[in-house]
């Protein structure tokens, strides 16, 4: 009997808990079925504070004007992504819209294979800007910089692949109170190299007088790659001004990878060698062993007091402010002038710190089964509303012209008061740039110089170099294949059908830019071809 009644209150007790479940995810959770009939997911790497909470509001908002539709965020960590794109985009399963950059490496040929380009569309006005002084305004020229920086990455000339989001740029993060304790309450924000050093000289002397753990700047590998790429940028102006035989007053990857193969410039060159002296010196105001820290690990190091200053991207500038416990002040980064000791006779000026480019690329997945609807939560997301909910939530300013900058984001807006000439020479693409970072403990390391890493580089270049040009080439090949199909069948369509001005325009223009990819290519296979190689 016991046995029973113990077996009809188990029985009873799952019966009650099957059925309070089945009243929770029909009463309580999110249907089970949709009652919008389109999804569409948009995935990038932004996972910092701010973004993701940027984007939900501009989804929220979205879905309230067009009920049809449900938007998605697929959030990959950074580390991860080049793997997730190549796996989701190789097995047809990529995201309607997909962050996108060249900086990954070893992705280059993914845009041309997999994405479609936005040209015809960024013609026409951005339909969400209806009652703003943006409404007839072609929607590439609604973003402050004109996408300029996405043109110029273009796999094919004249093509526009991508909408941006935002616009950022590189700062110096102060901890206040520390620089008050540290110069008696005298310290102004350096405005000059020579500040900045004097500044450098002052924490080493406090860290000494006091026993107090603390470092000029917090330190990880990223931090440091991040410190000398801005500082070897701002070194070569010159240098890149004198190599810019087509005129472009900038140094594109393709231009400086036969320049290297054809005895043009080497990390043996006075230029930058004094921009390598200069990267160390820098790097060497971190922390021993900074190099096998993560970016985290450099917060945390800040947060703690232990540094006075972060280098880092507005893009982390929520976190650093929500997180730290005692007033950030962001700053730029101090400049050499022309009379610095050592790269003042190699640069044409200042450098321009987060020069006037729009970032966090979108891209359209050619084989979305809702392109439509993609590009219409893109327009969204790049209109005045979208970017001004963008901006309000993420803390991140907004790509977009005409949207009103609080004071708090003053600090962090783009500077257009200097050069800014393309090429840093970090590498100058995946195969050179791995093998600089190889070598980079022999520049920055105890024992480091710039004779060790340029005689260490120099031995792998050649080799990286000419895989790279390979690399650029057969992604330029596979452009101009893609292109070719369309200016044939736009040349039909001119011929056979009635008068268009806007196709042939495209027509005329898609085959401009094909003769200029054309003429990048011929020239990279002569070089590819003196070098042993025959495309």
């Amino acid at each position: 009997m016991k046995k029973r009644t113990k077996l009809r209150l188990t029985l009873g007790s799952l019966a009650a808990g099957y059925l309070a479940a089945l009243g929770w995810v029909y009463l309580r959770s999110t249907p089970l079925l949709s009652s919008r009939p389109v999804t569409i997911r948009m995935a990038h790497w932004q996972i910092e504070q701010g973004p993701p909470d940027g984007f939900a509001a501009v989804i929220r908002r979205y879905e309230e004007l067009n009920p049809r539709v449900h938007v998605e965020q697929v959030t990959v960590p950074g580390p991860l992504y080049r793997t997730w794109l190549r796996s989701n985009f190789g097995g047809r399963m990529g995201t309607d819209l997909v962050e996108f950059a060249y900086f990954i490496g070893g992705v280059n040929d993914i845009p041309v294979r997999y994405f479609e380009p936005l040209t015809g569309l960024m013609a026409e006005p951005n339909p969400y800007n209806r009652g703003t002084p943006l409404e007839k305004v072609p929607w590439r020229l609604t973003f402050a910089d004109g996408l300029y920086f996405a043109i110029a990455q273009s796999p094919e000339i004249g093509q526009i692949y991508a909408a941006t989001v935002t616009q950022g740029s590189s700062r110096l993060f102060c901890n206040r109170p520390l620089l008050d304790r540290i110069t008696g309450g005298h310290g102004a924000a350096p405005r000059t190299m020579a500040d900045f050093r004097a500044i450098c000289a002052q924490v080493d002397d406090y860290a000494r007088r006091t026993g107090t753990v603390v470092h000029p700047l917090a330190g990880s590998l990223l931090n440091g790659q991040w410190l000398i790429d801005f500082t070897m940028a701002g070194s070569v102006s010159g240098m890149n001004l004198a190599l810019d035989r087509e005129g472009y007053l900038a140094r594109k990857p393709r231009q400086a990878m036969t320049d290297y193969l054809l005895g043009r410039w080497s990390y043996r060159r006075p230029e930058l060698r004094a921009a390598l002296t200069l990267a160390r010196e820098m790097v060497m105001q971190m922390k021993p062993g900074y190099a096998q820290l993560s970016r985290d690990d450099a917060v945390q190091e800040f947060q703690r007091g232990e540094a006075l200053f972060i280098y880092a991207g507005t893009f982390d500038a929520t976190s650093l402010k929500k997180n730290a416990p005692f007033p950030v002040e962001a700053m730029r980064f101090p400049q050499p002038q022309k009379d610095d000791p050592v790269v003042g006779p190699y640069i044409s000026g200042p450098f321009q710190d987060g020069a006037i480019a729009t970032g966090v690329e979108f891209y359209l997945n050619k084989d979305s089964p809702h392109k439509a609807e993609a590009v219409d939560f893109l327009r969204f997301l790049t209109s005045v509303e979208g970017g001004t909910i963008f901006q309000t939530h993420s803390g991140w300013l907004s790509s977009v012209r005409g949207v009103p900058v609080p004071p708090e984001l003053e600090a962090y807006r783009p500077t257009g008061d200097g050069y800014t000439t393309g090429m840093q020479y970090i590498g100058v693409g995946p195969n050179s740039t791995m093998k600089f970072w190889q070598h980079l403990h022999l520049l920055t390391g105890p024992q480091g110089s710039v004779e060790k890493f340029a005689e260490a580089v120099e031995a792998d270049m050649p080799r990286a170099i000419t895989a790279d040009l390979r690399l650029e080439l057969s992604g330029n090949l596979t452009a101009v294949r893609t292109v070719d199909a369309e200016i044939i069948a736009l040349g039909a369509l001119n011929r056979l059908g009635p008068p268009d001005a806007a196709r042939a325009e495209r027509q005329r223009t898609l085959a401009g830019g094909q003769t200029l990819s054309e003429a990048d290519g011929y020239e990279a296979a002569w070089v590819l071809a003196r070098h042993g190689y025959t495309p």
